[in-house]
């Protein structure tokens, strides 16, 4: 699978730490719903880990930078650990909901796991096999822990909420271990040009003001805002909705995670090359929207099956797409970047969309079809009529 073998031990590594932070993903809102939580306080306690990230990521990067890739990705680990320990110990303490809060904070101050992780693989990676590698290792754990993570959780939940906790905790001390023993310090040069702080957040502005960028950044806020929406939220719509259990819950999202891989395996790729990546961008936004909408007519299992299916698909011909004509449209010397903008981008609608489906889910389960279709819908109208355009370079 890897022409490099020194690959490999970053590939377990981000696999396993993927792998433990799915199992816990889909269960949480019903370990907390077993201590009274309202839809809105669930809402709050997944954005606590987002906002928690969304503040240290820059700071984590720029420390790996300082004090080394493999030093700083430990601490990440040792947090995530940490946090899976005392979310499980939260159910044999007083005031529960509170400790779980407190996990969810511990991991998200300590959640640059992935960030640091991508620094070494560019760190290791010749510039012309970067996206390759990183489409490999980040690509590929993504795809597999969304398949085994959520169905391993689920199965475990029957034994109590606690017990994925725990298995979360032991991959995570599996990932130390691992960067311990298998990873060895890489060699890197300090980017000292590169934004520090929240810089790496607000620098998004600065790319609003070009033209060309401004429609494209618009449409990828509106495209990733209802997929976190329904990837945080579709727990609580499938309990709430159809008495879904926390094992039933988890099994869908495996499969949901496999429908990911065979898009993206076998089906996607050869679209955008017979289509383009412009009306690539638009029927997986047509199709995503088409899903989500579809959930306000969902009263029984089945039903989910073509949400699934229409989704999974959609959002797996936009994102590509939208990501290449973003590329295509920087400028050469910016387009690092535009792109850490993208994921700046990525980092807000994950605050966003769990404090805003807290409240959607309190009203109706419904209505995230609703409120989801309709950000889907807005991004097709922005999307309408862009065209794939030539390199910067070719442009300049």
């Amino acid at each position: 699978m890897f022409k490099d073998k020194n690959l490999i031990p970053i590939f377990i590594v981000v696999f396993v730490d993927l792998l433990g932070f799915s199992i816990i993903l889909p269960l949480l809102p019903y370990y907390a719903s077993q201590f009274n939580a309202s839809p809105q306080t669930i809402g709050l306690l997944i954005a606590s880990y987002s906002i928690c990230q969304f503040l240290a990521s820059p700071i984590l990067g720029n420390w790996s930078d300082h004090y080394g890739r493999r030093p700083v990705l430990i601490y990440s680990q040792i947090g995530s650990c940490l946090g899976f320990i005392l979310m499980a110990l939260a159910l044999h303490l007083p005031n529960p909901l509170m400790w779980l809060f407190v996990a969810r904070v511990i991991d998200g101050l300590s959640g640059g796991n992935l960030t640091v992780a991508q620094a070494y693989i560019s760190d290791i990676t010749k510039p012309e096999d970067r996206a390759r590698n990183f489409g490999m290792i980040i690509g590929v754990s993504f795809g597999l822990g969304f398949l085994i993570g959520p169905t391993l959780g689920g199965f475990l939940s029957r034994f109590g909420y606690d017990i994925p906790a725990y298995a979360a905790a032991i991959l995570s001390f599996t990932s130390i271990m691992a960067t311990v023993f298998l990873l060895p310090e890489t060699q890197h040069k300090r980017d000292e040009l590169r934004p520090k702080g929240l810089a790496t957040y607000t620098r998004v502005f600065d790319y609003l003001s070009i033209r060309e960028l401004r429609r494209l950044l618009l449409v990828f806020f509106f495209m990733t805002l209802p997929f976190a929406l329904y990837v945080t939220m579709f727990p609580l719509f499938a309990d709430r909705q159809l008495k879904f259990s926390a094992e039933q819950t988890g099994y869908f999202l495996g499969f949901i995670g496999l429908l990911g891989i065979i898009w993206q395996g076998g089906v996607v790729g050869p679209m955008v090359k017979r289509f383009g990546d412009s009306r690539a961008l638009l029927i997986g936004l047509i199709s995503s929207t088409i899903g989500l909408y579809y959930i306000v007519l969902v009263d029984v299992w089945w039903k989910l099956i073509f949400v699934a299916l229409l989704f999974s698909f959609g959002h797996g011909m936009a994102r590509p797409s939208l990501t290449s004509i973003i590329t295509q449209s920087a400028p050469a010397n910016r387009r690092g970047g535009v792109l850490g903008s993208v994921t700046s981008i990525e980092s807000f609608t994950r605050i966003i969309a769990p404090i805003l489906g807290g409240w959607i889910i309190a009203v109706h389960p419904t209505w995230l079809g609703w409120v989801g279709g309709t950000f889907f819908a807005v991004a097709v109208l922005t999307a309408t009529g862009i065209k794939t355009v030539n390199t910067a370079a070719e442009r300049e």
